[in-house]
């Protein structure tokens, strides 16, 4: 009976610890929208606009590099910053990569992972990444995007 108590006793201790993590990820958020931001300077090169859906507000963003690929699409690092309409504040550090549309100059297919690095308010602890896609027209300095994925540790 003693060690039929005790491998209850370690067997309750185990789904504790396993059920912690679980726990943890209850703070997580869904995310999707979309972003419409235009260049608003060229050194360094960085735009602005607003942004709908979970992260209604604003994006200002900031091209840290850039490396042309030998395949003819062009990486960026990049940090954005997002002010939600509560004023809460996400910081990401993030991988851009754009691929030329055959046939339309100037024009590129866009992906983004997002890292997230810092948060205010109810992003204070907010962690994970997230994602973009949409398109560029360079020549119009335009970008429009959707973005979606889920981070954690919101409030």
């Amino acid at each position: 009976m003693k060690n039929f108590s005790r491998t209850i006793a370690i067997g309750l201790v185990g789904m504790t610890v396993t059920a912690a993590p679980a726990l943890a990820q209850k703070n997580c958020l869904p995310l999707s929208g979309g972003i419409n931001v235009t260049v608003v300077s060229s050194e360094p090169l960085r735009v602005l606009g607003p942004v709908t859906g979970t992260l209604a507000g604003a994006t200002q963003a900031t091209v840290l590099s850039q490396e042309p690929q030998d395949d003819g699409t062009i990486r960026f690092g990049v940090t954005h910053d997002f002010v939600t309409d509560d004023r809460s504040s996400l910081t990401t550090n993030d991988v851009v990569t754009w691929t030329p549309v055959p046939g339309h100059e100037g024009v590129f297919r866009m992906q983004t992972t997002y890292t997230v690095v810092s948060g205010t308010g109810r992003f204070a602890e907010a962690h994970g990444s997230f994602q973009n896609h949409g398109e560029v027209v360079a020549s119009k300095g335009l970008v429009t995007l959707t973005y979606f994925g889920e981070i954690c540790g919101v409030k």
